[in-house]
């Protein structure tokens, strides 16, 4: 299957260059999270300096051909471009992915000597491989610790459709043997070990654990996690899912799963079902369009009640909902319309309504009511010399927010060291 979004030629991406107006002090910039140098990076396409756009990408972060790719521009740079009070924004994400598709990454690059000790990173997702290739450059040798696919969410679970896996796979490779001493496959769950044979510790674990549903029917055959079966698909493995789908949720998660089921068999049904409306939909905008495009549906105000069926799913009992006075978190709530349940059809039932941090490892480190870890300002746990960040101490968010927390856990060890800890 075709991509959605194909690459700019280099005339549209000459052409969309020239409308930059190379702000003053770039909203553009300020907003994105790892802090891109967009006016300049700019600026080099305009002037067909392809290398040096790509040289000052990587200078902001290590996740370029990820984020060219699925960065949602909507909630970040595009969103704040000067442009649109003329016009339209810039197409700042396709510049961007120009850039990273048109130029190759360095086989070289210039490191200083590791005189500075070494750290422990647990976890190689973004975040984790931003605080290492950050770490390395500063003079730090770094060891990785992960037991699942290294590359973290954009390898393991972005379709491929959106996320190709010769792009991923060349990302990943870069990043690990450039910046990674070792990439270790053991799981730690104890830090106190790491602790007394490395100069500090950084914990980028994510979420690893889904939160479940608390409905009768969970238990039937063909109920599937929505990442548990987002690995399994990227990984070739075949989905096992039947022909008539809910998905249950109304994040990034339940849209990306949906679309991996549609993309899997375009032949299958495969509907979304959502307790609010369209309007509340937490997945980005961008995602929502692609996923209607390729055929996936939605039922909204549909409360799930239980899943249906003897011993394999045959449908998802839902109340039909209503909406009202805003939450605590500022959207709509909703209320259940009495007498009004109704079974849609379903083989296969797909629930992706969170996740969760993996509360049974790292005995010793504060946590907030929710499981997360707390950290300061500095990005320090309760245990010295522990760093935390990413999923693991905000919930779920971006890739370029994960690299944002690497880079700062970065900066804050270096200093850490250097006052001789």
């Amino acid at each position: 299957m075709e991509e959605f979004e194909k690459t700019l030629t280099r005339q549209q991406a000459a052409i969309e260059a020239e409308r930059c107006l190379y702000c003053y002090d770039a909203p553009c910039q300020a907003k994105c999270p790892a802090h891109v140098p967009v006016p300049e990076f700019i600026q080099s396409i305009r002037s067909g300096n392809l290398h040096g756009a790509r040289t000052l990408l990587q200078s902001a972060h290590p996740f370029i051909e990820t984020c060219g790719r699925i960065c949602p521009e909507e909630a970040f740079c595009q969103s704040v471009c000067t442009r649109s009070k003329i016009d339209a924004p810039l197409r700042i994400r396709e510049l961007h992915r120009f850039v990273t598709d048109s130029t190759d990454p360095s086989d070289r690059m210039e490191l200083p000597e590791v005189t500075l000790g070494k750290v422990a990173i647990i976890g190689a997702g973004p975040a984790g491989l931003a605080c290492a290739r950050e770490l390395r450059v500063r003079g730090f040798s770094c060891d990785v610790f992960e037991t699942r696919q290294v590359g973290g969410v954009p390898s393991q679970e972005v379709s491929t459709h959106r996320y190709p896996r010769e792009v991923d796979e060349r990302e990943v490779r870069f990043l690990t043997s450039t910046f990674a001493a070792h990439v270790r496959t053991e799981r730690v769950t104890d830090l106190k070990p790491l602790v007394a044979g490395y100069e500090a510790v950084f914990v980028a674990t994510g979420l690893p654990s889904e939160s479940d549903m608390n409905v009768e029917g969970t238990e039937l055959v063909g109920v599937y996690h929505a990442r548990e079966l987002l690995r399994k698909m990227k990984s070739g493995a075949i989905s096992g899912a039947g022909n008539r789908v809910g998905v249950i949720g109304g994040g990034n998660v339940a849209i990306e799963v949906a679309s991996m089921l549609r993309e899997e068999d375009p032949t299958r049904d495969v509907t979304v079902v959502y307790r609010r409306g369209i309007k509340e939909l937490k997945a980005f905008k961008k995602e929502i369009e692609e996923a209607t495009e390729i055929g996936v549906t939605y039922q909204f105000l549909a409360i799930p009640d239980k899943i249906v069926g003897s011993q394999h799913v045959e449908g998802l009992q839902v109340t039909q909902a209503h909406l009202c006075g805003e939450d605590e978190s500022g959207r709509c709530s909703f209320e259940p319309l009495p007498g009004s349940s109704f079974i849609i059809p379903l083989d296969t039932v797909v629930v992706a309504i969170g996740q969760r941090v993996d509360e049974g490892v790292f005995p010793g480190l504060v946590r907030s009511d929710s499981g997360l870890i707390s950290v300061g300002e500095n990005m320090q746990t309760s245990m010295p010399g522990v760093y935390a960040g990413g999923d693991a101490i905000h919930g779920a968010q971006t890739v370029v927010e994960a690299v944002r927390d690497g880079k700062k856990a970065a900066e804050q060890i270096a200093a850490f060291v250097a006052g001789g800890k």
